[in-house]
This record gives structure tokens, C-alpha cells and sequence, in this order.
């Protein structure tokens, strides 16, 4: 008899006034310039694209707590384990126990259904080398939940980060897809060509 997965429980966190203040400075020392215009929902989930460098986490980071945005990620719980567990539950990692048979998608939709906020931040490329295929989770679980999908993005040559407004999926995975690439068309990551083409290997 196999055990029960254990359901992930999401908590939002807003980032406290002194990581605001330091995500602002360390943003403006390195010259980045951030944009923020996505409306105030109460529950989404933000993709990340490019990624092609462990670099994109040292911006990214600084300008999300410039913004005032602490998100959620998902990780696997052995990557939780011993004493910086707290540390990472605080900082808003969800974990995730990949190895299960259980829809990892129902279960996360259903933590957020139970959630009153949330802020759900994924990279559908999964990796920083590039790949052929994005992962689907990130769609299939704000097209079940019903909240938006949220365009986060990194360029490099203008040196900007930010986050920009989406779409709540429709069903139709190819339409929506051409939104994502018509925004990124003109993004470039630190290693241009580690960036693959924005398609699902799923299509449905």
C-alpha cells in the first residue's frame, strides 16, 4: 500500500521594509532598470524566461524584493532537509515530492485553492542549457486553478528585469503560447543561445 503524498502548503509572504530597501539599492548599484506593471491579484503564477544563467537568480532576486514581491517556488523536499529548512520555507519554497504517482498539478492547484494569496514564480524551461520543449506544469496548473499566468522576463543588452501582465489561460495551449512568444520575441538572456523555442512536447 503506497503512502499518502503529503499536500504542499503555500503561505504568502510579503518581503519585510529592510529586504525592500536593499533590493532597491543593490538593483540601482548594478544598473538594472525594473518594470512592474502587472495588476494586484490575489493568486498567480509567474513564468521566468530566459534563464541560460545562474546570474538571472542574483538579478532576479534583488529586483523582486525592490518590488515588494516575495513569490513561491516549488522544490524537492530532500533539497529541504537539516537545518536551512526554515530558512527556505520563509523565503517561500513550497516543497515537492517529484518521485510521487500523484498529479503533482491537482495537488498544487488545490493548495491554491486553499490559499487566500498566492504567488507561484516557475521557470518552464527547467534548466539554464537549452531545450527543445518548455514544461507544461506552470499552464496546466493556472489553467485548472483559473488565475493568471504572468510574464516575468530578464533582458540582458538593455540591462532590464520585470514582470509584465498575462493572461488567464483559455484551453486553447497553441493560442496562448503565441502570446508568450510574441511578449519574449525580443528578450535575450546572458547566453542567447541557450534559448530554446517556446513549445509545449504535451498538447493537451
Amino acid at each position: 500500500m503506497s503512502e499518502t503524498a503529503v499536500k504542499p502548503v503555500i503561505e504568502f509572504h510579503s518581503p519585510s521594509p529592510i529586504l525592500h530597501w536593499i533590493g532597491k539599492t543593490i538593483s540601482k548599484l548594478k544598473g538594472w532598470t525594473i518594470e512592474y506593471t502587472i495588476p494586484d491579484d490575489p493568486k498567480m503564477v509567474i513564468i521566468f524566461f530566459p534563464h541560460t544563467s545562474n546570474f538571472d537568480v542574483v538579478h532576479a532576486i534583488p529586483a523582486a524584493f525592490a518590488l515588494g514581491l516575495k513569490p513561491n517556488w516549488l522544490v524537492k523536499t530532500e533539497l529541504l532537509k537539516g537545518p536551512l529548512k526554515p530558512f527556505f520555507l520563509k523565503l517561500g519554497a513550497v516543497p515537492i515530492e517529484r518521485n510521487r504517482k500523484e498529479n503533482k498539478v491537482d495537488l498544487i492547484v488545490d493548495a491554491i485553492e486553499n490559499t487566500e494569496r498566492v504567488m507561484l514564480a516557475l521557470s518552464p524551461e527547467g534548466t539554464r542549457s537549452k531545450t527543445d520543449f518548455w514544461r507544461s506544469g506552470f499552464y496546466h496548473i493556472a489553467y485548472k486553478a483559473q488565475i493568471p499566468v504572468h510574464l516575468a522576463f530578464i533582458d540582458y543588452p538593455s540591462k532590464t528585469i520585470g514582470v509584465h501582465p498575462g493572461f488567464v489561460p483559455s484551453g486553447d495551449i497553441e493560442a496562448d503560447l503565441e502570446k508568450i512568444r510574441e511578449f519574449y520575441k525580443d528578450k535575450r538572456g546572458k547566453f542567447p543561445e541557450n534559448i530554446g523555442p517556446i513549445q509545449f512536447r504535451d498538447k493537451n
